[in-house]
C-alpha cells in the first residue's frame, strides 16, 4: 500500500482547524504560530497574556497571531469577577448578576456593547460571553454571581440583551455554559459536575436562556462539562444527543467547547480522547484552554505547546482511523470560516442591518483603557447594592478592613480586594487579610474605629463564615461587604452591603456607600 503523504498533511491540516489553544506569555509563541500556519484558527486569550502596563500590548499580540489575517481571537470578558483585559484592577463594568439585579434590559445591553467595543479595538473576534446559566442553585460555586439571576426569564431576558449589545459592536457573542451549569454543586474545572434535573425542568428553565440568545442572533455556544442524567451518561461536551438538541433549537452557528483540559474531561477520557469525542458529538471548535497558566516543571516546561501536540496527534489519529470524520471536521471548518467572515464584514462594512449604530474602531486605533466606568455602568453598579442598617463610617475614626474572601472560582482567578482599593482611595484605611494565626493577633486588641469585613460566599465557604463568627463576636458594629451571590448566612448582619459582583465599579459603588 503507497503511503499518501498529502492526505496525511491534509488531515493534519484539519486538525489544526479546529483547535483553539491557550498559551503562556504575552507575545504570540513559536509553536503557535507555526500552528496558525498549519491552519489553526486562532488563540484564547488570558490574564497571564495581557500587560496592563502597555496600552498597545494587546493589539500586537492580537496581530501576531492574525498573521494573514481573519484569525479567530477570543477572551473571557464576561465584566465583574471574570476579566482578562482588567485583572489586574477590576472590571470597569459591573457583572451579570449587578445586571439582572438592576434589571434594565437597556441597560445590559449597552455595557454589552462597551465591552464588545473594546475587545474590537484591539482586534478581538469573540467574547465568551454572556453567561447564560440560571444560578437557581445557591450552593453552585462556579456560576454564582457570573449569573444573570435564578429566574429563567430575566436570565434570558438579559442574555439576548448582552448578545445584542456584543455583536452590535462586531465581536461575536458565545452564549455558555450548553445546556445549564446553574443547577449544580461541583466545578467541572475540578472534577465532574452533574445535573440532576427533568426533561421539564431542563426545558422550561436552563434552555430558556439559550432559546432567547438563539433568537437574538448569538454566533456561537459554549458546553459545559456537566452529565444531565435525561440526555445521557456523558458531560455535554461529548454527548451526541445534547449537541443534537442544541442544533434543534435552531442554532446553526459555532458550537465551542468548554477547555478540555478541565478536570471533567482531562481526568475522565484525557485530553487527545476528550477532544476527539467532543469533535464526533459535534463540538467545532475546541478549547484547549489555560494550560500555560500552570507552573513550569522541568518535566513539563511547555504545558500548552505540549497539550496541543497531544490533542493534534489524537485527532490526526483518529481521522486516519476512520472513528473520526472528516466530513465532520470539515463542517467544523466551515462554521469557523463563517463566523471569521461575519466579524470581519462587520468590522469592515457595517452591519448588515443599516438601522443599527456605527461599529467600534478598526482594530489598531486609539486603546485607552477605560479606566472611569461610565454613566451607565455607575448607575447599574450603585442600583444592584443591597443595603442593611447605616453603613455609613464615620468620618473621625480609623478605618480597618479585613478580607476574608477565599478563592472559589477557577474561572475567575485570584483577585485584588477591589473595596479595600477604592476604600484606600478615598481615605487612610488599615488593610489586613483574615487568616487564623495574623487576625487573631489584630482581635486580641480592643477595636478602635470602625471594621468592614469583606467576603464573597459566606453561605458556601466555611473559612468565611469563621470569618464573619469571629469578626462580629469582636466588633458587633462591623459592616459586612458581601461581593458573591447572595445566599442565606443564617446570622443577623445589622451593617451589610450586597454587590451582586465583584468588579472596580461595583467596589466603587460600595466605597461610595461607606463614604456617605
Amino acid at each position: 500500500m503507497v503511503h499518501d503523504r498529502g492526505a496525511d498533511r491534509s488531515l493534519e491540516s484539519l486538525a489544526h482547524a479546529v483547535l483553539w489553544p491557550g498559551f503562556a506569555g504575552t507575545r504570540a509563541p513559536d509553536w503557535l504560530l507555526r500552528a496558525r500556519d498549519a491552519g489553526a484558527p486562532g488563540a484564547l486569550l488570558f490574564a497571564h497574556n495581557i500587560d496592563p502596563d502597555d496600552a498597545g500590548q494587546v493589539s500586537r499580540l492580537v496581530g501576531e497571531l492574525d498573521g494573514t489575517g481573519g484569525s479567530l481571537v477570543g477572551v473571557d470578558e464576561e465584566g465583574g469577577l471574570v476579566t482578562r483585559l482588567h485583572a489586574r484592577h477590576g472590571s470597569p463594568s459591573p457583572g451579570h448578576a449587578a445586571l439582572g439585579r438592576h434589571d434594565v434590559a437597556a441597560d445590559t445591553e449597552t455595557v454589552a456593547e462597551q465591552i464588545g467595543a473594546e475587545l474590537a479595538r484591539h482586534g478581538i473576534t469573540i467574547d465568551l460571553a454572556p453567561v447564560a446559566d440560571v444560578n437557581n442553585n445557591p450552593a453552585n460555586p462556579v456560576i454564582g454571581s457570573r449569573s444573570f439571576g435564578a429566574d429563567p426569564e430575566l436570565v434570558a431576558r438579559h442574555t439576548a440583551a448582552y448578545v445584542r449589545g456584543l455583536q452590535r459592536a462586531g465581536t461575536a457573542a458565545c452564549a455558555k455554559h450548553f445546556p445549564g451549569h446553574g443547577d449544580t454543586t461541583t466545578d467541572s474545572h475540578l472534577a465532574v459536575s452533574r445535573m440532576e434535573v427533568s426533561a421539564d425542568e431542563l426545558e422550561q428553565i436552563h434552555l430558556a436562556p439559550f432559546r432567547a440568545a438563539i433568537e437574538a442572533g448569538v454566533r456561537s455556544v459554549l458546553t459545559a462539562h456537566i452529565i444531565v442524567p435525561v440526555l445521557g451518561p456523558e458531560p455535554a461536551t461529548v454527548n451526541p444527543r445534547a449537541l443534537s438538541m442544541l442544533r434543534e433549537m435552531g442554532f446553526d452557528g459555532l458550537i465551542i467547547s468548554d477547555a478540555v483540559e478541565m478536570e471533567a474531561i482531562a481526568s475522565t477520557l484525557g485530553l487527545g480522547p476528550g477532544a476527539v469525542a467532543a469533535l464526533a458529538a459535534g463540538v467545532d471548535l475546541v478549547c484547549l484552554g489555560n494550560q500555560g497558566a500552570d507552573p513550569r516543571t522541568p518535566e513539563n516546561p511547555q504545558p500548552d505547546e505540549s497539550a496541543y501536540r497531544q490533542v493534534h496527534t489524537a485527532v490526526v489519529d483518529a481521522l486516519r482511523s476512520g472513528s473520526l470524520r472528516a466530513e465532520r471536521l470539515e463542517e467544523a471548518a466551515e462554521r469557523i470560516a463563517a463566523l471569521r467572515t461575519w466579524v470581519t464584514a462587520l468590522r469592515t462594512s457595517g452591519s448588515p442591518d443599516s438601522s443599527r449604530a456605527p461599529l467600534a474602531p478598526a482594530p489598531g486605533t486609539s486603546t485607552a483603557a477605560p479606566d472611569a466606568p461610565d454613566a451607565t455602568a455607575a448607575r447599574v453598579a450603585a442600583h444592584a447594592c443591597d443595603v442593611r442598617g447605616d453603613v455609613r463610617l464615620r468620618a473621625d475614626v480609623p478605618v480597618t478592613v479585613i478580607d476574608a474572601r477565599v478563592l472559589r472560582n477557577r474561572a475567575a482567578g485570584r483577585e485584588a480586594d477591589l473595596v479595600g482599593r477604592a476604600l484606600a482611595a478615598r481615605r487612610t484605611i488599615s488593610h489586613h487579610r483574615f487568616d487564623a494565626e495574623g487576625t487573631a493577633e489584630l482581635m486580641r486588641a480592643d477595636p478602635l474605629g470602625e471594621v468592614v469585613l469583606v467576603v464573597d460566599q459566606p453561605h458556601i465557604a466555611v473559612a468565611e463564615r469563621h470569618a464573619l463568627t469571629d469578626v462580629l463576636a469582636w466588633h458587633p458594629g462591623t459592616v459586612v461587604v458581601r461581593l458573591g451571590w447572595p445566599g442565606d448566612l443564617g446570622v443577623d448582619l445589622p451593617r451589610l452591603v450586597t454587590t451582586h459582583g465583584s468588579s472596580a465599579v461595583s467596589a466603587s459603588a460600595v466605597a461610595d456607600l461607606l463614604m456617605g
